[in-house]
């Protein structure tokens, strides 16, 4: 056979109710699907019918790194866990993507990825360790937190262990469970519900293989020019100290292969905790809160993020119930009786540890909340409902971060995708920020100008107008182009704080480089990629996403919609950085002008007319939304086509 460089040329099978292990060729799937995303997405369409539902033992559950994973290509060792999402409403395809050591580990111990079936008939453990694959008892793990199980593993099995596991919230299948890893990562959209429908407490992986590289020297000289392009407003953006009382910051915990592209460490507390914490909305989700109750900040926010990383619950759902849950009380919807939980004390530490206690025990009111915001908000009534649809989409996501009142192209990629579509709203909106900073600081604290900001425009998302927010023109190429590049980066699976480098203050031009990750590739696999070749592996996997939603019920162009309060509701503060340093939200306009976006709405007959152009670079039928069959067999999908015709969901 000839030698193949970055994949190691094997998926392993493990089938948790009858202990079988088995192996299957990485080769047949790696051409056309890659990895990551793209590789769990070709396998879930294979074998997961639309009536599984998501906590049935029928469920397919993928632990899946890219072809860079293992390498010393940098910040591209993550990896996607993925199976049909019990957060989603109704249970979906869905995945959550992950750092620290558990992707490289994979690679190292000789696999592409790990495919788990079936449901084990007691509490287990899949251990991987010297070429030898073992479903351990975990009798004596069930019921600890994230971080007991992991001491207790690491114990067992070393240091250099990598694990993946869940908390009691993953137990008792509370369907917005997280499972954890090394470094601090927290993997969301519900696998740890997954993994416990599964009777899986943990994944323990010791790899001690090298993956080979294609061309080291060219990878060595890649990573060089990653290194320098990364100095700068590019490092200082993503190190900045994160604004929580009462810590102190440790050592920095960057992930494998990574040069620390962010602030991911140790950080002590005064109430004695020392975690691993990286500086995203996952630290922050109780601020506003503690910040709304006390009237300024406390040391609080720190315990509540840790009370639900110990226990195996995603911050990101908490938050979303914690609002629903202040304005039902607030607008009389709901009591303190009626909850058991102090209402009128959200944002103090009593309240929060009441409601995680709630939740993981599925104790009286809890039982409802562990459905997710979007089920408990259905089951409570229309008021109930329409005040949870002020936060979330349908489906059960958060609806309005970095959203389409403020920049426009974001409406698709919210209107399309199967979950938040976090990856590339950060494309997008974190390009902006630069601006805004350049803008705010007079040039203080960015270099990214509005003549810098238009050249970016133009080569990464089809046209100066997508940095011209006066206008609707651009912003759907520029939404097509931000899907297309983000689910291949997901594909490899590159960091989202790294990739993809569209600008730099490091080149005289400020230009970046967007079309490194597909190097990468090139020099770890040996494989021609041009940026072209990279892009319709991104087009490939929306359009194979879009057939398994439609064949789970989500088609067509009256699947893709925003909720009404865009359309009505004016814009008026936006959270984060963007927000702090920019309250007017200003942003740049036609020529040298700045506008301000406070006030706008989403303009229900441009949206119409976005998804009309949207669709045609798809190559969907404009009218319907549906995909077309000429489409699905240019992109190599030909096999999609019968079940989506058997369905009547599919263009001639």
């Amino acid at each position: 056979m000839e030698k193949i460089y970055g994949w190691t040329g094997t998926l392993l099978c493990i089938e948790l109710s009858s202990g079988k292990v088995d192996k299957i060729s990485t080769i047949d799937y790696a051409g056309d699907f890659v990895g990551g995303r793209l590789l769990a997405s070709r396998l879930y369409w294979d074998e997961v019918s639309a009536g599984v539902g998501a906590l049935d033992p029928e469920n397919l559950l993928m632990l899946m790194p890219g072809p860079l994973a293992g390498t010393q290509a940098i910040a591209c060792s993550r990896w996607i866990i993925s199976a049909k999402s019990p957060h989603s409403y109704p249970d979906q395809y869905g995945f959550g993507n992950g750092g620290g050591f558990m992707g490289a580990a994979i690679k190292s111990a000789g696999y592409d990825g790990l495919i788990i079936r079936g449901t084990a008939k007691a509490p287990g453990c899949i251990v991987i360790e010297n070429g030898q694959v073992a479903i351990e008892d975990a009798q004596g793990l069930w019921g600890h937190t994230t971080f007991d199980t992991m001491e207790k593993l690491r114990e067992r099995h070393g240091g250099s262990a990598r694990i993946a596991c869940i908390g009691q919230a993953g137990e008792n299948m509370v369907r917005f469970a997280i499972v954890a890893t090394d470094q601090g990562g927290h993997l969301s959209n519900g696998m740890g519900a997954v993994m416990g429908s599964k009777n899986l407490k943990a994944i323990v992986v010791k790899g001690g293989s090298k993956v080979p590289v294609a061309n080291p020297e060219k990878l060595s000289e890649i990573n060089k020019r990653i290194r320098l392009m990364r100095k700068g407003q590019n490092e200082g953006l993503y190190m900045t100290e994160p604004m929580i009382q009462g810590i102190e910051k440790g050592k920095n915990t960057p992930c494998y292969a990574c040069p620390q592209g962010c602030m991911r460490s140790y950080f002590k507390h005064t109430s004695g905790l020392e975690e691993v914490r990286q500086t995203c909305a996952a630290a922050f989700y109780y601020t506003p809160w503690d910040q709304l109750y006390h009237g300024e900040g406390t040391e609080n926010p720190f315990i509540a993020t840790s009370l639900c990383d110990r226990h195996g619950l995603c911050t990101g759902e908490m938050s979303n119930i914690i609002n629903w849950l202040y304005n039902c009380h607030k607008n009389e919807v709901l009591t303190e009786d009626e909850t058991g939980l102090p209402l009128s004390k959200i944002g103090s530490l009593e309240f929060i540890e009441a409601l995680v206690h709630q939740v993981v025990a599925r104790q009286g009111f809890g039982d409802l909340l562990a459905q997710g915001a979007r089920r408990a908000s259905i089951e409570q009534g229309k008021a109930a409902e329409e005040i949870g649809l002020r936060r979330v989409v349908r489906s059960g996501y958060v609806d309005d971060s970095y959203g389409p009142r403020l920049f426009m192209a974001t409406a698709l990629m919210y209107a399309t995708e199967v979950r938040n579509p976090i990856i590339q709203l950060h494309e997008f909106s974190m390009t902006i920020l630069k601006w805004v900073l350049w803008h705010t600081t007079a040039g203080g604290m960015s270099s990214l100008n509005t003549e810098a900001l238009r050249k970016i425009a133009k080569q990464v998302w089809g046209s100066e107008a997508a940095a011209d927010f006066s206008t609707y023109e651009g912003k759907a190429k520029a939404a097509f182009m931000i899907q297309n590049r983000q689910h291949a980066k997901e594909s490899m699976v590159a960091c989202d704080r790294f990739y993809p480098l569209l600008d730099s203050d490091q080149t005289e031009d400020l230009m970046g480089d967007p079309a490194i990750v597909p190097r990468l590739f090139e020099a770890v696999t040996g494989e021609k990629m041009s940026e072209d070749d990279y892009y319709s592996l991104g087009q490939r996997s929306v359009n194979l996403q879009r057939a398994i939603m439609g064949r789970e019920g989500r088609s067509g162009r009256e699947s893709d919609t925003l909720n009404e309060f865009h359309y009505t509701e004016p814009l008026e503060t936006e959270e984060g950085m963007f927000g702090l340093f920019n309250p007017d939200l200003e942003l740049p306009g036609a020529g040298t002008a700045i506008i301000s976006r406070k006030g706008a709405t989403v303009d229900r007959a441009e949206f119409l007319k976005m998804k009309d152009e949207y669709y045609e670079l798809r190559g969907w039928d404009v009218a319907t939304g549906l995909q077309k069959k000429a489409t699905l067999q240019d992109l190599g999908l030909e096999f999609l086509c019968d079940e989506l015709a058997r369905l009547k969901i599919l263009s001639p």
